[in-house]
């Protein structure tokens, strides 16, 4: 739309109703979010409004500094509508609580979905727990797992955002692991016996367009949906806030404490640097192809991932409640890695029986055109059963890892008995 309008000694001018409005409506939407805690880390007095949706409330976390699809990244927490906006932690020294990544633990606390942003395919292949957004889960998880347990399980959106050119593609599996490591390194250092699932569930989002954008706060807000806000937000929000701050300020700097931190960063490293290894045996075995000498590499593999934890630790375990800790982290440690060592074990024992048959079949089908006799073709079958079951045999004890349990015993009568 657009009016004119003529003034005495001057020409007559047009204006765009649009140009005038949209200024206007631009500002209202940025007033309209109010700040819950300043880029200090204080609280503010604003009333916290009450939510504008029949649904829950979604965290947004952002990363400090770092501009992303979803909003310019702020040095402060605020609240539009369902929203809540936070910056997540930052990897260098400092005093502020939300660099610690307390504002956005607090969010989290009483939101029912969660959404990650600012992570990008390069944070992916170095692994979260070594980048920023692995320090913001840490202290999320942290908060979550001092406090008592919330009905249902919180929704927690890893957004890995792309420009489209990078030609990048999503390992959902592989966030939620390591996702899954930070927790459990959490859990283990808090002395908590809670696993990922009884808190989160993790899911991940390639985003590279306004439309996936719209499309993860519309699952976000979906999800919310199932874990209605608290009786009152304000209150929730600040006590959460304030309890986050009072347990990082009030952290014990004793030796002993030291010693804890040292054992949950060992885990980090440790589970940082067997994951490459298995990484590549996980897209061999994708590519339908058996790992080279299976057992030794597991085996070789579980045994650095200890020792090299053992190595960075070694100074907790003299230490009373350290040492107990060291113990049961390691134990973490242990289980996980073992358990993704005996998936891959059971995956390449799957592939070698479909391809074992695969092949017997075929060969009983060249000797049934071959052989006419009966007899003969009696005695070329048992032949060429016995040489099957002695192919399976021998490719399979390259996967055992005896040290673990895995043996081929179980596997090598099942593929005696489908071939008879």
């Amino acid at each position: 739309f657009f009016f004119t309008f003529t003034m005495a000694g001057h020409p007559t001018r047009s204006f765009s109703l649009r140009g005038l409005l949209l200024p206007l409506l631009v500002a209202s939407a940025s007033s309209a979010a109010t700040t819950l805690v300043d880029s200090s880390g204080a609280l503010t007095k604003a009333l916290l409004p009450a939510p504008t949706g029949d649904g829950g409330i979604v965290a947004l976390l952002s990363s400090p500094g770092t501009p992303g699809p979803f909003s310019s990244s702020s040095a402060t927490v605020s609240v539009d509508g369902d929203v809540i906006s936070a910056p997540g932690a930052s990897l260098e020294e400092s005093s502020g609580p939300l660099a610690r990544g307390t504002g956005s633990a607090a969010a989290a606390s009483v939101a029912g979905a969660v959404v990650l942003t600012g992570v990008t395919l390069a944070d992916v292949e170095l692994g979260l727990d070594g980048t920023r957004h692995g320090r913001t889960l840490a202290e999320m998880f942290a908060s979550a797992l001092r406090t008592e347990k919330k009905e249902g399980v919180t929704t927690l959106i890893v957004a890995v955002q792309s420009d489209g050119a990078e030609g990048g593609s999503l390992d959902a599996e592989e966030i939620e692991e390591v996702v899954e490591e930070i927790f459990d390194g959490v859990a283990a250092a808090v002395g908590a016996d809670d696993e990922l699932g009884d808190r989160f569930s993790v899911r991940s989002m390639l985003v590279s367009t306004p439309e996936d954008v719209a499309k993860v706060m519309s699952e976000a807000k979906s999800a919310a949906k199932g874990s209605p806000p608290p009786k009152s937000l304000p209150t929730a929000f600040s006590d959460a806030y304030k309890r986050i701050a009072s347990a990082t300020d009030d952290a014990d700097p004793t030796p002993v404490a030291e010693a804890l931190l040292a054992c949950n960063d060992a885990y980090s490293r440790a589970s940082r640097l067997s994951r490459a290894k298995i990484a590549s045996m996980k897209h061999r075995i994708s590519r339908n192809l058996l790992v080279p000498k299976y057992g030794y590499r597991a085996d070789a593999l579980l045994k650095r991932t200890l020792d090299l934890f053992d190595r960075d630790t070694m100074a907790a375990a003299g230490l009373p409640r350290a040492g107990e800790q060291r113990l049961i982290i390691r134990k973490k440690l242990q289980d996980r890695t073992e358990g993704i060592l005996k998936r891959l074990f059971d995956d390449q024992m799957a592939l070698l029986e479909k391809n074992t048959l695969k092949r017997f079949q075929a060969s009983l089908l060249r000797r049934m055109a071959k052989d006419a006799d009966p007899a003969q073709f009696y005695e070329s079958n048992a032949e060429a059963l016995r040489m099957a079951t002695f192919a399976f045999g021998s490719a399979a004890s390259s996967l055992e890892v005896p040290s673990i349990s895995l043996t081929k015993t179980k596997a090598v009568k099942e593929m005696e008995g489908k071939l008879n």
